[in-house]
Formats: structure tokens, C-alpha cells, sequence
């Protein structure tokens, strides 16, 4: 197991436990409070999370069985890379109303949340070596079990700050968690989720995150697409420059908070002119 996806895991390991004691303290009032997630409710969040924390259970105790489940006649998906966060959002956020409102009481859904980050997490600390690069399905690309790692910090760190931020806006999304997200901004195979597959042609234009430390990333649009990669910022050369914080900047790429606003608050800074500011809101959609 490599460096990183043990201090992805070992943060997971710390952070699902405390997750999961503060959704079953949840309030009866907190449950129908509107989440940071736009159009959902508190409970709707937590069952979006689980159902995605259930489906990835599924995945990779799937691959750990069947090696390349593409090579398997008897496993039948359908072909990864047809959604984007854009162009699913409507009927995602539809089937989770629908499905949410099942759970009466709402403690049943803060017992399946936790049956289901348990069994993901165990399923995660049970991979040897020779697991982690097998074939994994998500419906955004066939991946591997290492990356459905990075899709789970992902898919904590963000959610959790929907639902608890809505109850204490004082909450950020969580410092050890947020350093490691860069991991899944700049993998190609993942971060198409977020990126909107319909932006108008652009010039072509780069943009460094600087978060403080040697390394930051560059945001780079080309030919209508775009690639996010790590650089080191004394070599980088850069159109703007986007000084932030890792739990801030997670907030800014997932469309759940302006670059304006943040500006505003005194918790991001620009270096760079309006223009700039106008092409990172547009290149990024949310999930």
C-alpha cells in the first residue's frame, strides 16, 4: 500500500467514527434543517452518503472477488463515463427525495449510515497489496480500488460539511481531510465529475492555487477542456493566482461557494483581475 493511500485510509479511520457519533446526536428539528446541498434536507444528504458508501461496499467487495470484473461474463454494468454531476444532478436529487423519505424514524437512517461507513471502511482496511490496483466501476470511469479510496474522502469530507455546516455555520470542512482532496482534484479519472462538460470556448488561461506551502495546483483551460495538476508555485507562471485555504478552496472547485463571496469574507484573495475571477466560477458545476 502506498504512502498516500495510507494517510488517506488512516484519516478515514479517524474521521468516520466522529461522523457517524454526530449523526446519530442528530435533533429531530436538525434532520429537516436545509442542508448546504443545494435543494436537499439534512436527511437527504445523510441518505445520498450512504447510499453512495453502500454502492461503493458493493464495488469493491465485487473487484476483491472477481478480479477485472471487465474480463467477467457474469457481471454486467453499464458503461462508466456517460454522467457528469451537471447533467445528473436533476434525477439524483429526485430518487433521494423520493428514497429519504422512507426511513421512519429518522435514527434508522443514522443506523444504516453507520452499518454502511462500517462496512466500507473494513472493506478498505481489509486490502492487501494486490487489491488496490483492481478494476472498479463507478458511473463516471472504470477506476481501481485505490482511487474508490479517493472518491470516499471525497464524498465525507464534502458531505459532511453539507449537513454540518448547516447546523454550525462555524464548521469547515475538516483540516485533516481537506489537504488530501488535491489527490482527487487532479485525477483525471475523477474530477470530470465536477467539471462542466458544457463551459462556452474560452481562452485558454491558467490559474494557480496557492494554499500556503510549496506545492499548490494549476488550473489549466485548453480546447474547451481543462487539467488540474500539482506544481510548485516559485516555478509556475500563471495568469492568476487564487490564495486560499485547502477547506476553503474544496468549497470553491464543488461550486458550493463563490469566489466572490469568499473574497468578500476575507478568507480567499485574488491576485488578478475581475475577468479571472468570472472564468473559475464558470468552469466548475458542483457535485
Amino acid at each position: 500500500m502506498n504512502q498516500n493511500l495510507n494517510q488517506i485510509l488512516g484519516q478515514l479511520n479517524h474521521f468516520s467514527p466522529k461522523l457517524i457519533e454526530r449523526i446519530n446526536n442528530l435533533t429531530e428539528s436538525e434532520w429537516t434543517t436545509q442542508s448546504r446541498c443545494e435543494d436537499w434536507t439534512v436527511k437527504e444528504v445523510i441518505y445520498h452518503l450512504t447510499s453512495a458508501l453502500t454502492m461503493y461496499f458493493h464495488v469493491i467487495d465485487t473487484a476483491q472477488k472477481a478480479g477485472d470484473i471487465r474480463d467477467n461474463p457474469n457481471i454486467n454494468y453499464m458503461e462508466p463515463g456517460i454522467v457528469d454531476g451537471k447533467s445528473n444532478a436533476g434525477p439524483l436529487s429526485k430518487r433521494t427525495k423520493e428514497a429519504s423519505k422512507n426511513f421512519k424514524p429518522n435514527s434508522k437512517l443514522a443506523s444504516e449510515f453507520e452499518s454502511a461507513s462500517g462496512r466500507l471502511t473494513r472493506a478498505f482496511n481489509s486490502c492487501e497489496d494486490r487489491h488496490w490496483n483492481l478494476t472498479a466501476y463507478h458511473p463516471v470511469n472504470w477506476v481501481s480500488v485505490g482511487r474508490m479510496l479517493l472518491w470516499t474522502l471525497f464524498e465525507s469530507a464534502i458531505h459532511s460539511w453539507d449537513v454540518l455546516n448547516a447546523i454550525d455555520n462555524e464548521y469547515i470542512v475538516d483540516e485533516n481531510l481537506a489537504p488530501l482532496l488535491p489527490q482527487y482534484f487532479c485525477d483525471p479519472l475523477l474530477n470530470r465529475w465536477f467539471i462542466n462538460p458544457d463551459l462556452p470556448d474560452i481562452t485558454s488561461k491558467n490559474i494557480t492555487v496557492n494554499f500556503g506551502e510549496s506545492e499548490g495546483l494549476l488550473i489549466s483551460s485548453k480546447k474547451r477542456g481543462l487539467t488540474i495538476e500539482k506544481c510548485q508555485l516559485q516555478l509556475t507562471d500563471s495568469d492568476a493566482v487564487i490564495n486560499s485555504t485547502y477547506s476553503e478552496f474544496a468549497l470553491l472547485i464543488t461550486g458550493r461557494k463563490n469566489l466572490n463571496i469568499s473574497i468578500d469574507e476575507s478568507l480567499t484573495e485574488l491576485d488578478g483581475v475581475q475577468s479571472d475571477i468570472d472564468t473559475f466560477t464558470r468552469w466548475f458545476t458542483g457535485s
